[in-house]
């Protein structure tokens, strides 16, 4: 009998530290989201307050961009608090599994790898591929919306010539991966990768780089830093890009393995938001970031 009565109230301790251990953690009442703050144009830090940002947990800073676009979206449509949380890049996703957080909106795409160890919602921004290019540098009548580049015919304008991007996109991957590695033993290099895509469309603009690879809203976002000079190269990147590169054009939101019910509400939220809203979304946090970065 004593034997069982200890046991009893082991069993009660037991789960009294299990219960406790989940009340630190987060919950589904809130959106407790864990971003770098310093990925433009998805979400970067800034001093000042507007209509578009989110103070970060903690501090007395900002974060603004495409994330907290969405992340602002997202709270009024389920009516729930959101907490921004600046964590490193690395750090996203052991925080997500250890409860620190209950959503990751970085900019992250879904892969393999990640997926073994966290889920993700449907994608919250599917893209196309497009370059950055100065009018100067291309025939007015090619590439263009209805008459978008083939890839030999990219590999061919691009020859002798250097390709820049922002570091640590997909966009930069792409450069070696397509272009300076490319089969038809064109000539084409790979300038040293720029902290924001701003600096890396100036680099466009002023004739150290030929042109920039990135996605579409941010491609004509970039062209505001001067429409007189820059323009929107289209390419029909579905024909050369693999399976794995093309699902890097799409960003997901992390959720911890098992949170199905948050993932339900992400999921249905998102499926109100348009094509077209998404695009506006990205273009506008795309022009903040370039105003604020050059």
């Amino acid at each position: 009998m004593k034997k069982k009565l200890l046991l009893g109230i082991i069993a009660l301790i037991s789960l009294g530290i299990i219960s406790s251990c989940k009340s630190n953690g987060v919950t589904n009442d809130k959106l407790v989201i864990g971003m770098e703050c310093n990925y433009q144009p998805f979400n970067w830090t800034t001093t000042k307050s507007s209509e578009y940002t989110l103070k970060i947990d903690k501090t007395n800073e900002f974060a603004d961009g495409y994330d907290i676009e969405v992340a602002r979206y997202l709270s009024k449509d389920l009516n729930k608090e959101v907490v921004i949380k600046r964590i490193e890049w690395a750090s996203l996703i052991p925080s997500l599994n250890n409860n620190e957080i209950n959503m990751i909106l970085a900019g992250m795409t879904e892969t393999p790898t990640r997926k073994e160890s966290i889920d993700f919602t449907d994608p919250y921004l599917t893209s196309d591929l497009a370059f950055l290019i100065k009018k100067a540098n291309v025939d007015e009548s090619k590439g263009t919306k209805e008459n978008p580049m083939s890839y030999e015919e990219l590999l061919n304008l691009f020859d002798g010539q250097t390709l820049v991007c922002q570091q640590n996109v997909v966009g930069d991957e792409f450069i070696d991966t397509y272009f300076v590695n490319n089969k038809e033993n064109k000539s084409i290099r790979h300038s040293p990768a720029q902290s924001t895509y701003p600096l890396a469309a100036n680099d466009v603009l002023g004739g150290i780089s030929f042109a920039m690879p990135a996605e579409l809203p941010v491609i004509e976002a970039m062209t505001n830093l001067n429409k007189n000079e820059l323009r929107v190269l289209y390419c029909n990147y579905k024909d050369f890009l693999s399976k794995d590169d093309l699902n890097g054009l799409s960003v997901s939101i992390g959720i911890k393995k098992g949170n199905d019910e948050l993932k339900e509400e992400l999921n249905n939220s998102l499926k109100k938001l348009s094509n077209q809203e998404r695009g506006e979304m990205m273009g506008r946090a795309a022009n903040r970031s370039s105003s604020g970065a050059l």
